[in-house]
């Protein structure tokens, strides 16, 4: 119940950072707009935070809260699983992996006074390179 900000009966303050998303907010406001007893419901997205009215004579306090935030938990990893990466983002990930490990590689034949092999792998670090700036160049050329 770490994401029960605050609460007394009939009243109940729900933030988290992941609810700063309008969606994942909106999401848990219908589920808990669902929950019998549930009154009224004051959503703030530049918080994370979802205030709820809730009638505290028809509901143990204890008995909502656990509700409450086992819907917090599905709405949230519900949407974590939706949020796989993009193709782009792999292909960026992948070439900053790339660039890193061959720029290393490349030191270290230079340093051995292995040339070919320094070349190679600085070739290999200027691939990477190519593949991040094309797939970040909207971003460089503001």
């Amino acid at each position: 119940m770490a994401r029960i900000a605050s609460s007394i009966p009939g009243r109940l303050r729900i933030r988290d950072a992941a609810l700063r998303d309008r969606e994942r907010l909106r999401a848990l406001e219908a589920g808990v707009g669902a929950l019998a007893g549930v009154g009224a419901m004051r959503a703030n997205a530049g918080a994370g935070s979802l205030v709820v009215h809730y009638d505290a004579a028809a509901l143990a306090v204890e008995v909502f809260e656990r509700r409450v935030d086992a819907l917090v938990d599905e709405v949230i990893a519900a949407s974590r699983r939706r949020a796989a990466r993009s193709p782009g983002a792999r292909a960026n990930r992948a070439a900053k992996i790339g660039m890193l490990g061959s720029l290393g590689v490349s030191l270290a034949f230079a340093a051995a006074g292995a040339k070919r092999w320094h070349v190679l792998s600085g070739g290999v670090f200027l691939a990477c390179l190519a593949v991040h700036v094309g797939l970040r160049r909207h971003a460089l050329l503001r």
